[in-house]
């Protein structure tokens, strides 16, 4: 276990070392590595990772992030000290097939949503594959990458979760921030130890299952974590548009997530599509409200 000091100290309120110190003791996280300014916190996580240095459950950390990407290689960059951009690696080795690394983006999701709702009370929901919304807008973006380590393959997820912006501080209309949705402000340090809590405890239930998304789960009263990520993905009745990486476009509604983690889109001919990657967009109808 290894730790970066904090270069030095931003406008807004920023992370207090001292509780991830006591946090990686209580959670056996591997390096944390907290920073005034990253590049991409992924792909430096993803290179100390591939190199070594990183091992499970290890986190790195920035106040400001300058040269993120979302989905799709879009920009992702923050105002310093408003927001959560944070990475996680993850290394299960042999305990589940590599394909089952991809249902992290869900569960680093589902964990989002747990504390967002314990610690604000704003009801957070799944945009499926790899948002969280407040309402009907986004307050976290989620970006998982595969990564080969000296103990096997890993997954490094992403997140950048927006806590203290204002209205003027946000990229699109189509976002909000923690603040805007509760109505208070809202401590960061909480919601990254939750968060981090919450993908600790799913972590170690979906490897004791050997990433077998719909085997009901240790300390969650059986229930899978396909079946929760369900329980929360707005997308799931919706109809929706997807614009796949090819230019190609899906209109139809969704009516259920597979095993696999792929959305099972149905169009206007009752034709039923899988689809395991592409930008999906919630349609309105013409009455300005959400299908």
């Amino acid at each position: 276990m290894v730790f970066m000091s904090i270069e030095k100290q931003c406008a807004r309120a920023a992370l207090d070392p001292a509780v991830f110190d006591a946090l990686a003791g209580e959670l056996g996280l591997g390096l944390v590595s907290i920073r005034e300014t990253s590049g991409s916190t992924n792909t430096e996580l993803a290179d100390l990772a591939a190199s070594g240095q990183a091992g499970n459950l290890s986190v790195y950390f920035t106040e400001h992030q300058q040269q993120g990407k979302g989905r799709l290689g879009r920009d992702w960059v923050t105002p310093a000290g408003s927001s959560l951009t944070v990475s996680v690696l993850a290394v299960p080795g042999e305990s589940m097939p590599t394909d089952s690394l991809s249902w992290y983006t869900m569960l680093a999701a589902l964990a989002w949503c747990q504390v967002v709702e314990e610690l604000t009370g704003v009801a957070a929901r799944i945009k499926w594959p790899n948002d969280v919304l407040a309402g009907d807008k986004k307050i976290c973006g989620i970006l998982a990458q595969l990564v080969s380590t000296p103990k096997g393959f890993g997954v490094v997820v992403g997140t950048g979760m927006n806590v203290d912006q204002d209205a003027t501080e946000l990229p699109v209309p189509t976002a909000t921030s923690l603040r805007l949705a509760s109505g208070s402000p809202v401590s960061r340090s909480a919601l990254l130890t939750g968060y981090l809590r919450r993908f600790a405890a799913l972590d170690i239930a979906f490897r004791e299952v050997r990433g077998n998304a719909a085997a009901g789960m240790n300390g969650f009263s059986g229930a899978s974590l396909a079946g929760m990520v369900a329980a929360k993905l707005a997308t799931l009745g919706h109809d929706v548009r997807v614009e796949f990486p090819d230019g190609s476009l899906l209109e139809g509604q969704a009516v259920d997530l597979e095993p696999d983690g792929a959305l099972l889109v149905r169009d206007c001919a009752a034709r039923t599509h899988r689809v395991l990657a592409g930008d999906v967009h919630h349609v309105r109808r013409a009455d300005g409200k959400y299908a």
